[in-house]
């Protein structure tokens, strides 16, 4: 048993969750675009594409990722306490969330293109922005990245820890 709180697990893991998946994401944003005058807003190769794919796989493949290496440290006793609070709108709603590592991932990965990308793309369109040079579309990417990685990573380590609530027969 380690002897650091789970608020300080969390916030570790937030930290190497947002470095790796910017550098990641930055890298591949980069090298498909530093060839380019701009990056455009339209079309199969556009920033728009780009946000909604970049939506699903990262929160897929992360959540994936994430909740597997901790279902496996919560198994092998190695994480810090976890306290449940059958009273928190959030754990309550955990709990009834299907248990499958898949199943979850899947749902993140759908909840972020169904919410982040849309929210992404009407914020650019809400300003007009149609165009960025490859640096600065790879930096913006970075920090969007950054942002939803963060604000993300608590729920889905909470999420792979709660056991769903038996169904009722």
């Amino acid at each position: 048993m380690t002897t650091h709180t789970f608020d300080q697990h969390v916030r570790k893991e937030t930290i190497i969750n947002v470095v790796i998946n910017v550098v990641i994401n930055c890298t591949i944003i980069w090298f498909l675009n530093r060839h380019k005058d701009t990056v455009s807003a339209f079309g199969d190769e556009g920033f728009r594409v780009d946000i909604l794919a970049t939506a699903f796989l990262l929160f897929f493949l992360m959540s994936l990722i994430v909740m597997s290496i901790h279902r496996a440290l919560q198994k092998a006793n190695k994480l810090p306490e976890f306290y449940i609070n059958s009273q928190h709108w959030r754990h309550k709603l955990f709990g009834r969330l299907p248990y499958s590592v898949w199943v979850l991932a899947l749902g993140f990965g759908l909840f972020a293109l169904l919410v982040f990308a849309p929210l992404t793309i009407g914020v650019l369109a809400a300003f007009s922005i149609t165009e960025f040079t490859p640096l600065a579309y790879t930096i913006g990417k970075g920090i969007w990245v950054a942002f939803f990685t963060a604000i993300m990573t608590r729920t889905i380590i909470e999420t792979a820890l709660i056991k769903p609530k038996p169904h009722k027969s």
